[in-house]
């Protein structure tokens, strides 16, 4: 079983120019310093569009011919809610999530949903509930770079409520457009403390920036990883990055550490097939065993998330 632990679907109008001009000027510097070219963001748009499977695919049917292709068996999918800080897009972010909702049900057993929630919204209580009683999404993907911290009282209802309905929350960590702090480990790490019965992922695993910090959150009984973006890392620096996953195997044990891509944005500088070989046949004199490396492949999220 191997579980892509990070993977968004996208559709005509669902985030602001804003917020895309800042990914792809993101993206492409990686895309220059792997490949050493010089191109812009508007190249690396024209990348992702020239991209297979197609960008715009909201029901998710060339997703899933591709996790086919790679050998992925499921994919944790979910929108964003960036409303507070790019303003609303073409789309609410509550048909975003019913698109997500609709693809786990159309592709069934291929995806696990979650409902993308910035807790500071006045109706969060009721979106969530409706979200899992009514549409049977999996958990919640908070992104506090929009303008708030995971370990405020504000997301403090919304933990409890996961607690009462089993699932898990992914919190993002790492780069974007407000300040790194409202992404530290640390302060994912008080809220994974302050509610122990609460699965906590940390997503991203930091994104690099964290890489040492999200480590040490990840002792903590509760917290988990996925390591989706962290291609670049790979393509850059191979050694450092197996050696990063073997320290944080053997810091946290495997079964805290999860695969994931990020799609689709970092699948223009590595497809989901070649990823999923790097894990799952490392080219590395770092030792792996094979038990370990399933582990981190599927099982760690098969315990996580509720794959049924």
């Amino acid at each position: 079983m191997i579980i892509d632990a990070h993977m968004h679907l996208s559709g005509t109008g669902w985030v602001r120019g804003k917020y895309l001009r800042f990914v792809w000027k993101m993206y492409i510097t990686e895309y220059n310093r792997v490949h050493h070219t010089n191109k812009t963001p508007d190249d690396f748009r024209e990348m992702l569009m020239a991209m297979w499977p197609p960008v715009v695919d909201p029901e998710g049917d060339h997703v899933v011919e591709m996790m086919d292709k790679a050998g992925v068996d499921k994919g944790v999918i979910f929108p964003v809610d960036w409303e507070a800080i790019t303003g609303p897009p073409k789309v609410p972010v509550r048909e975003q999530n019913k698109a997500h909702a609709d693809a786990a049900k159309k592709h069934k057993g291929r995806f696990i949903p979650l409902c993308a929630l910035d807790p500071r919204r006045g109706d969060a209580l009721d979106i969530a509930k409706e979200a899992i009683e009514d549409w049977g999404m999996k958990g919640f993907y908070f992104m506090p770079p929009s303008g708030f911290r995971p370990d405020d009282p504000i997301c403090y209802p919304i933990y409890e409520k996961c607690i009462d309905w089993g699932v898990p929350v992914v919190i993002h960590s790492g780069k974007e457009i407000a300040h790194w702090d409202y992404n530290h480990p640390v302060r994912i790490a008080n809220a994974a403390l302050t509610y122990p019965e609460l699965k906590v992922v940390i997503g991203h695993a930091g994104t690099r920036i964290y890489r040492r910090e999200v480590i040490e959150a990840g002792i903590i009984p509760n917290v988990y990883m996925d390591f989706s973006e962290y291609q670049g890392f790979w393509r850059l620096q191979p050694d450092k990055f197996y050696h990063w996953l073997r320290d944080a195997i053997d810091a946290c044990g495997p079964e805290k550490i999860m695969f994931g891509s990020g799609f689709p944005n970092p699948n223009v500088l590595t497809p989901e097939a070649e990823w999923v070989k790097a894990i799952k046949e490392p080219k590395t004199d770092v030792k792996f065993t094979k038990e370990e490396l399933d582990i981190v492949l599927g099982k760690a999220a098969e315990a996580v998330f509720d794959t049924k």
